[in-house]
């Protein structure tokens, strides 16, 4: 019973995910690769999600209800999509019920999540990357290869909320600014000491 506690929350929240990213993007421009431009910027800064982050354009905000074993679990999504460049965007963040947290570490949960993702999106791992947040909180990156498309994905674990931060772009088309895009995302250290407080029972 435990291991379905453990994969069912992160699974069924990674797919909802993996369908938004497939709706969002269109099919690949057949021109030559060509250095893409950067687009005017719009910061995000969700007080509900405890987190700020730059993205290159216009953002849409989602927010889906899964049930799962473990209860329903709301999975908020902020897009930025560039869809004649076939590129997009994507910051979300999921709260999950304390008793399926406390069943796995914190760095199970990011390397499970990382992995969904590419399933999620059919791609195929060719990086990973162990990452830690500041106050110790773990995290991965990965990348990956979903035929003419790669993806760029973050994990962290605050508490019991996972973080993802993904860009999804056509091969050999990196944007110029998905370095700073990723390098942008901060947490409100309030939230991040409530959320801490959780997990621990304080």
């Amino acid at each position: 019973m435990k291991q379905s506690y453990r994969a069912v929350p992160l699974a069924a929240a990674l797919l909802v995910l993996g369908g938004c990213a497939g709706r969002t993007q269109t099919e690949p421009p057949v021109s030559p690769a060509e250095p893409v431009r950067e687009a005017p910027s719009s910061v995000v800064q969700s007080q509900e999600g405890g987190f700020s982050v730059t993205f290159p354009g216009p953002v849409t905000e989602e927010r889906r209800v899964q049930p799962t074993d473990v209860g329903e679990v709301t999975l908020h999504t902020f897009i930025a999509a560039r869809t004649q460049e076939d590129t997009a965007y994507y910051v979300s963040y999921t709260d999950f019920p304390l008793a399926a947290v406390a069943q796995v570490s914190p760095r199970d949960v990011v390397d499970r999540a990382s992995q969904g993702a590419l399933e999620a999106l059919g791609a195929t791992a060719i990086t990973a990357k162990t990452l830690e947040m500041e106050g110790g909180f773990p995290g991965q990156e990965v990348g990956g290869l979903s035929g003419p498309r790669r993806l760029r994905g973050r994990f962290f674990m605050v508490g019991p909320r996972l973080y993802q931060q993904l860009l999804l772009h056509p091969e050999g088309r990196a944007p110029q600014d998905a370095d700073r895009f990723f390098d942008s995302f901060r947490l409100d250290p309030a939230v991040v000491g409530k959320l801490g407080q959780r997990t621990t029972g304080g």
